[in-house]
């Protein structure tokens, strides 16, 4: 039988980021808002009357839509379907509360009890009540309603809107009352320092001891490191992670280039992956990767040449944090043309493609400046002194055949030099 998830919580708190980054695989249906999965909403969608309607409608018409809506995803989800698991963006115990704040709102009275006694009568009288998830999650954020509206408004592009601000006042509260009943199994509360990657761990921890399946594993959970090389062309990327690699053995650690994982994503799809966004470029980058990590499971350590999208490498950098290293080769241009195999007209055209996919910005959000203007061997030895501080210590020096990670408290605490998070320039 189909084991059905739902991530529920506030506005804002990360719902749509972390589906989107749990992982990717057939036996794995990720299923997103409304308005990409029933064509009523996804109608006043595109013709951008989604809001006047979702305000401007009676309490009874705003129920049945919505939740035919929902009753028309789950049967799409889990017709014919048996043992997978499908997660949805939201699920009927969050839209229950949505449902509950909206009719407040309708009735401009802003009472919750007598709003939850409508909504019962609407779905008792049309028979709109859907089984609940097998598993139901809460994600919050804040410890307080106030301080999490106060987040929630603090990342909408109109942070000042006072009647979504009442809204989101109303819905939260209605999420919290919820959760002191015990509607959701489990609740993931997302503190200040935490990261996309850290939270994304928590909720795959919950989601291996439901489910007992093995990819839900933490993220790229095999690999000590990812070591992510830009620059521009013929700076000595490819030659410093050839170099770089050989430290750790064939064994442990391995030279990738992304246009390998570009090609087998658009073999994938049927289609060429650099005709989607940046974002999404980035998303499939980052389930190729961990896929290639799962079949690899031996290594611990990857690089990849060459990165030059801005877009790309931020999204990267945000969901893998610590996890991936982004590593840009500082070379003059002079040098580039000496050491360059190709004719300067194409060195040019490289570079002007690189430049308009802004291959330079990555250098001011690099966790390391590598100057590679001298010898091979002097910016092969600052690289692996940079990540044995991060706790990639090389087979020579492990002197068991594989990668040694320090103590974590020793990494944070060696090298007067090193910035732990930021930027290190080395020259």
């Amino acid at each position: 039988m189909v084991f059905t998830i739902s991530l529920n919580g506030a506005d804002n708190v990360g719902k749509t980021t972390q589906l989107e980054l749990l992982p990717s695989h057939f036996t794995i249906s990720k299923v997103g808002s409304l308005h990409t999965n029933d064509e009523t909403i996804a109608e006043m969608h595109r013709q951008g009357s989604l809001k006047e309607w979702w305000w401007g409608s009676t309490p009874v018409e705003f129920v049945t839509v919505i939740f035919g809506a929902l009753a028309r995803r789950y049967r799409n989800a889990t017709a014919g379907k048996n043992g997978d698991v499908v997660i949805f963006d939201r699920g009927v115990s969050m839209f229950e509360a949505v449902a509950v704040a909206v009719i407040a709102m309708k009735n401009e009275d802003e009472d919750l009890v007598n709003a939850r006694g409508v909504l019962d009568g609407i779905l008792d009288k049309h028979g709109l009540r859907l089984p609940p998830e097998n598993l139901a999650i809460l994600m919050t954020h804040g410890n307080t309603v106030e301080e999490s509206v106060r987040i929630t408004m603090s990342r909408e592009d109109n942070p000042d809107d006072e009647r979504y601000n009442r809204y989101q006042r109303l819905l939260q509260s209605e999420l919290q009352r919820q959760e002191l009943r015990g509607t959701y199994q489990n609740t993931v509360h997302i503190a200040v320092t935490d990261n996309i990657r850290c939270v994304q761990d928590q909720l795959r921890e919950i989601l291996l001891e439901k489910t007992g399946n093995s990819l839900f594993q933490p993220t790229m959970h095999h690999l000590v490191g990812i070591y992510a090389f830009g620059g521009l062309s013929e700076c000595g990327k490819s030659t410093i992670a050839e170099a770089y690699c050989a430290n750790f053995g064939s064994r442990r650690a391995f030279r990738s280039k992304i246009a390998y994982f570009y090609n087998t994503i658009s073999e994938a799809l049927g289609l060429s992956v650099y005709g989607t966004s940046e974002k999404e470029q980035a998303l499939h980058l980052f389930h190729e990767l961990e896929r290639f990590q799962r079949s690899h499971y031996w290594l611990r350590l990857l690089t990849i040449e060459s990165l030059h999208r801005d877009s790309v490498t931020k999204y990267l950098k945000l969901w893998l944090d610590e996890k991936f290293q982004v590593v840009f080769i500082d070379t003059s241009e002079s040098q580039r043309r000496e050491r360059s195999l190709v004719p300067l007209e194409q060195l040019t055209g490289n570079d002007e493609t690189k430049l308009q996919r802004g291959a330079m910005n990555i250098r001011s959000y690099a966790d390391l400046v590598l100057d590679n203007n001298g010898p091979l061997s002097k910016s092969v030895s600052r690289l692996l002194s940079f990540s044995e501080r991060r706790g990639l210590v090389p087979e020579h020096a492990s002197g068991s055949g594989t990668i040694a990670v320090k103590d974590e408290e020793e990494v944070n605490n060696t090298g007067d030099n090193v910035k732990v998070s930021g930027v290190l320039v080395v020259d």
